[in-house]
């Protein structure tokens, strides 16, 4: 400050009266007080702020939750797999095979009697491994530069569609995510995961599907593993080693004083059990004398409510019983050989009659169908999945709309083509109506019996037609099949299938070999 300045305002002061000199100080009081209210004011606001900030999830859901390999994943990506992890072992408790109770924390649960690890860690763990893969055939995909744009954005676009026709009344997506995934999740973190997910799962098909195989190396697997490849014939007659409980003189369940059913003794059981045993060397000595298997062990099932036979089995190795599997797939058996075996509550006595390679069962097939749904109706009773069932006049007109489209194809140039064009117009099944109804490579096994039967029945030619009927909860109706085209005999379909198997465990493994997996602070918001 100047001296000339400073002179003024000392004279300035001094010309003041006492009370205008008090006056002075108690209004810069007032405005120092004030300046006072305004900095707390302000911080009080950055305060709130910031903890609004916090509560919304901006901060926690912006962590770090896991390093693997160098990528830095959120508790939102974390999350998305670790609900996968959750619902599994839900279902699994759906059905008895597991403890878990969704309605309790997971880090509140043990999975050990000695509760040192809790289905939280087991999620995690799971979680994590999932995670590492992903990452791991994401890297290797953007390195060979693989791209898959296509496939990606329909994955994304299919995924928002089915959650879309599962919102729940009052949820939207963004809700529903929430209550799903935890409440970190929104919908453009959810894309995200679906999209690097899709990325990588379309990388390890590609190269799956590059993995080929020629006859001298499925020769090669079959040499190994014929046992489990080949195909056997046998008879089976069991005898029942099972002692009945006890009843009354009215033949119901004997009862003790407390009004339980009284159960066979423990003598009884093994008495039982020898006695089954007796029958069964008795007739597996009579065949080694030159007794008649068929009539013998139909002789022993007459004998009892309990025994049981069946005549010329046919079964590859790999769905034999353990119980006589060993016996039967011994290199050393022969035509005629006959021998019991010890189970559990019984015995059985088989018969070795054959073992070949088959050349004539298929692994795969190709077909065309059309799918007539019966109608119902909104007052129709539903079965125990929910679904209406239709009535026997609404399956009878299906069918009689299946036997016309049959019909009018036969009339035409019965070829491929002509079907599928029947197919896009006229199926039910949205999986296939706009490709001409086509299915390819199917295994056995996928769809419902009798169209699996009939498929996969030794018997079966390119071109052959026919009417199956669909007794499937939501499905009731009948198709109209077409079968297009044989695949790879089963025996090497199931070789070519362990080799790519083998093979891609060995190539994933390789691929996250030298992956750190690190839990990071952000963990703990995962199941937040």
């Amino acid at each position: 400050m100047s001296a000339s300045r400073e002179k003024k305002q000392r004279q300035g002061s001094q010309g003041l009266t006492q009370k205008q000199r008090q006056e002075q100080q108690e209004a810069q009081a007032k405005r120092r007080k004030m300046i006072g209210y305004t900095t707390c004011g302000v911080i009080l606001a950055v305060l709130v702020a910031a903890l609004l900030i916090w509560h919304s999830g901006f901060f926690q859901s912006r962590t770090t939750a896991a390093t693997i390999n160098g990528h830095s994943y959120t508790p939102t990506d974390v999350a998305f797999y670790y609900t996968q992890a959750l619902n599994q072992e839900y279902m699994m408790a759906q059905y008895g095979m597991s403890t878990f109770n969704p309605q309790t924390s997971a880090r509140e649960q043990f999975i050990d009697e000695a509760q040192t690890s809790s289905y939280f860690d087991k999620f995690m763990t799971t979680a994590l491994e999932e995670l590492t893969r992903i990452t791991a055939l994401v890297d290797a995909a953007n390195a060979d530069g693989f791209t898959a744009d296509e496939e990606v954005r329909t994955y994304v676009n299919d995924s928002m569609a089915s959650l879309d026709n599962t919102l729940p009344n009052g949820y939207n997506r963004e809700s529903y995510l929430k209550a799903i995934y935890g409440k970190y999740m929104t919908v453009a973190r959810y894309k995200t995961c679906l999209e690097r997910q899709a990325l990588a799962n379309a990388y390890q098909s590609a190269h799956q599907d590059s993995l080929t195989y020629d006859d001298a190396a499925l020769e090669n697997y079959y040499t190994e593993n014929k046992a489990d490849l080949d195909t056997y014939q046998y008879s089976l007659s069991y005898f029942n080693g099972t002692a009945p409980n006890p009843t009354d003189e009215n033949g119901d369940p004997k009862l003790d004083d407390q009004g339980n059913a009284v159960t066979a003794t423990e003598e009884e059981q093994a008495a039982a059990m020898e006695a089954a045993k007796e029958d069964a060397q008795k007739l597996v000595d009579e065949v080694r004398d030159g007794g008649s298997f068929a009539t013998l062990a139909a002789r022993y099932e007459s004998q009892s409510d309990g025994n049981t036979y069946t005549a010329d089995q046919t079964a590859r190795g790999s769905g034999l019983s353990s119980t006589y599997k060993e016996w039967l797939t011994n290199d050393s058996r022969k035509a005629g050989d006959v021998e019991l075996f010890e189970a559990s509550g019984g015995v059985y006595v088989v018969l070795f009659q054959d073992r070949y390679r088959n050349e004539e069962l298929i692994g795969t097939a190709d077909v065309r169908h059309i799918l007539i749904k019966a109608e119902t109706a909104e007052s129709s009773e539903t079965d125990s999945s929910g679904n209406p069932i239709p009535s026997q006049e609404a399956l009878d007109a299906a069918k009689a709309e299946a036997q016309s489209l049959l019909d009018q194809w036969k009339a035409g140039d019965q070829t491929p083509e002509s079907f599928g064009a029947l197919a896009n117009e006229h199926s039910d099944d949205p999986g296939s109506n706009t490709n001409g109804g086509l299915y390819e490579n199917i295994p056995q096994g996928q769809f419902f019996s009798g169209f699996n039967d009939w498929m996969f029945d030794p018997s079966r030619q390119v071109g052959d037609t026919e009417l199956i009927e669909n007794p499937q909860s939501g499905q009731q109706g009948w198709h109209v099949v077409y079968f297009q085209k044989k695949g790879e005999l089963l025996w090497k379909y199931t070789a070519a299938n362990a080799l790519r198997s083998n093979e891609m465990s060995e190539w994933l493994t390789g691929l996250q070999a030298d992956y750190a997996v690190q839990q990071d602070s952000g963990i703990k918001y995962v199941d937040d």
